[in-house]
């Protein structure tokens, strides 16, 4: 399912997601980033170096479906993106409901 990765209301990329853990409401995919991507890159990194990866409690993160439906997941969502390895950007959200998902997509 593709999907919109936004901060607040800046769009930074686009996800391919697909379910990575059925039972734990995993969802992963490469995101595609935009122009704006840029402005948070390098606070992205610096988060991906102190602990491993960007998630919510750095920024206010927000996954919206092509169809409009945002993402309210549990377990929350993060991105994976190191310098070294630029042009690999991995987004992971955990505790989506994948049942209700099946019904939007």
């Amino acid at each position: 399912m593709n999907a919109k990765l936004l901060i607040d209301d800046d769009i930074i990329g686009i996800i391919n997601l697909e379910i990575s853990d059925e039972f734990m409401g995993v969802l992963s995919g490469e995101l595609i980033p935009t122009e704006i991507y840029k402005n948070y890159q390098n606070e992205i990194h610096k988060h991906f170096e102190q602990k491993g990866i960007s998630n919510i409690m750095d920024f206010n993160y927000k996954i919206r479906l092509e169809n409009g439906y945002e993402l309210s997941p549990e377990g929350g969502i993060g991105i994976i993106h190191s310098r070294e390895f630029s042009d690999e950007i991995i987004v992971e959200t955990a505790g989506n409901n994948i049942e209700e998902l099946k019904n939007f997509c």
